[in-house]
């Protein structure tokens, strides 16, 4: 009975010896490891102030891309074919006596499709698309543009995206109102806290996602018959914004 008790002792005083010398070991590692870097703004050890400024500026835009094409269909791909190049170059004549250059021109769809009956199983002919994006850069003669393409065949007209031919100037507008607004908001905390600004340590931009562009969905009729008035295109407004954020020393 003694020796059995001598051998648990023993058993017991080393399983706490190696628990002791493990834990030390990880006490050890955990010291060696450096903490997480904190990302710290402005100047350690000084009074400061962070904000955030936001700049919004409207603008009328003064460009657009549409896409505009023609669908033809016939018994075989040669027919159809011969039917789609015809109208498509008739398009695109027509919107280069209409003031387009050749740069404002681009192929955006080129297609081949064969059609079925109404069960889906035989073959009935085929349809050939052919859609070109065309930049837009006088807005006020748009809708006549859209009118005169359709008589002159287009029958596929997808989505209006307005935009600005001097997007970065909007965006420095915008940018400065940021900046102004966020010096206005740490002026006046920091006289409400009784103190004055100092200068600017940090100055970081919040790039996120532009504004969406005004769209105007259209699908003509594939009859392609003319409009009895040029097409009232309403470009409205963009909405440009930005948003910084600044760190001042407060004195």
């Amino acid at each position: 009975m003694q020796t059995r008790s001598t051998t648990l002792i023993g058993v017991l005083l080393g399983a706490v010896l190696v628990l002791a010398i493990a834990g030390g070991a990880f006490a050890a590692m955990s010291l060696q490891q450096p903490a997480p870097a904190q990302a710290q703004a402005g100047v350690a050890g000084m009074r400061q102030i962070t904000v955030i400024g936001n700049g919004e500026i409207r603008v009328a835009p003064d460009m657009a891309t549409v896409n505009i094409g023609v669908e033809t269909s016939a018994p075989t791909t040669q027919e159809a074919l011969a039917q789609n190049t015809a109208q498509a170059q008739a398009i695109i004549d027509q919107m280069k006596q209409l003031g387009i250059e050749d740069k404002d021109l681009q192929t955006s769809g080129f297609s081949i499709s064969p059609t079925y009956d109404t069960n889906a199983r035989a073959v009935t002919g085929y349809q050939v698309s052919n859609m070109v994006m065309v930049t837009i850069r006088d807005l006020d003669n748009a809708g006549t543009l859209l009118d005169q393409v359709v008589q002159s065949g287009a029958n596929r007209i997808y989505g209006i995206n307005f935009g600005l031919s001097d997007l970065k100037s909007a965006q420095a507008q915008a940018r400065d109102a940021a900046i102004l607004d966020g010096r206005d908001r740490a002026d006046q905390m920091a006289r409400t806290s009784g103190a004055t600004l100092g200068t600017v340590l940090v100055i970081t931009e919040n790039v996120g996602s532009a504004s969406p562009f005004p769209m105007l969905d259209m699908a003509m009729s594939a009859r392609g018959e003319a409009l009895g008035a040029p097409v009232p295109v309403q470009p409205g407004e963009q909405v440009i914004t930005a948003q910084v954020q600044l760190t001042y020393e407060l004195r």
